[in-house]
């Protein structure tokens, strides 16, 4: 995967109590959790992952419901394309940096 995200930058990974949080530039933009890939989403990439049938990450708040978190699956066809998985890593940066700024 790092090498498949490679030309959008020089990503950086650090340990989560789920998995990995994958960084490029100081931009969390990523997490691998689950045995999946989940990209930052925000309202304005929103339509782009549900046309794509993207789930969302849902974790358990403390009241034990499940809560949506602003993150979203790699559709099935980026883990066997490169291009398209670049593709859903610039979505996800694209929303990361959004979020970074407010």
């Amino acid at each position: 995967m790092r090498k498949s995200m490679q030309p959008i930058g020089p990503i950086s990974t650090r340990p989560t109590m789920e998995g990995q949080a994958i960084y490029l530039d100081g931009v969390l933009f990523a997490y691998v959790a689950e045995s999946k890939l989940w990209f930052r989403t925000d309202d304005e990439s929103d339509l782009a992952w549900d046309a794509a049938g993207s789930e969302w990450l849902r974790r358990p708040k403390k009241d034990g419901t499940l809560g949506y978190e602003p993150y979203r699956s790699a559709p099935d066809g980026a883990y066997m394309d490169e291009k398209d998985l670049r593709k859903w890593a610039k979505q996800g940066l694209a929303a990361g940096r959004r979020a970074k700024q407010n």
